[in-house]
């Protein structure tokens, strides 16, 4: 009788071990309290009514200080496409639409329950975020540093490789009235 407690115990574990069970919004995305970034950020930076989109991304070279390996993401296999949304109060949304969807982007595709949550701080610019994602079926909180430059993002990860997003305007219609939930 014990050795089978024992074993039930032991599946019931691994089961439910390696997935997150916490608080989510209502499309299952992960709605966790983390500490934000400082909210005296320069927002005259980044435009909130638009969206930035992934371009492209990149490996860099630390060695020979270049960048290398530079590809379009339309190119890629991937079948999505991920977007930047800034928020007031240092609020960032990423959004992960299908390629397809892309063609004819919709207002519901950007309801903020949809989005993996973040925030966001910028310095001059300079950019940091952190983004609430699930990896290997576990919490995990993305930090990240980049620059702004002009209507684009260039974001670095700590493993020499990063993403460019470039700012997009879509109709108001598409973002306005919309609150994140986080």
């Amino acid at each position: 009788m014990v050795k089978k407690i024992i074993i039930l115990l032991i599946l019931f574990v691994s089961t439910t071990a390696c997935w997150y069970i916490g608080k989510t919004s209502e499309y299952g995305l992960p709605r966790r309290k983390i500490r934000p970034l400082p909210e005296n950020t320069d927002y005259s930076k980044i435009d909130t009514m638009a969206l930035y989109k992934l371009d492209s991304y990149y490996f860099y070279n630390s060695l020979e200080k270049k960048i290398n390996d530079f590809t379009k993401k339309e190119n890629d296999s991937y079948p999505y496409i991920s977007y930047l949304k800034f928020y007031s109060k240092g609020k960032l949304g990423l959004f992960v639409i299908s390629k397809q969807d892309t063609l004819n982007l919709q207002r519901c595709f950007f309801n903020p329950q949809k989005a993996k949550m973040g925030y966001y701080y910028i310095e001059g610019n300079k950019i940091k975020t952190k983004i609430l994602t699930i990896g290997n079926a576990t919490l995990h909180i993305s930090r990240k540093k980049g620059f702004i430059y002009n209507d684009s993002i260039d974001i670095r990860h700590h493993n020499f490789y990063g993403n460019i997003f470039i700012k997009r305007n879509v109709p108001k219609e598409l973002l306005e009235g919309w609150e994140p939930d986080w």
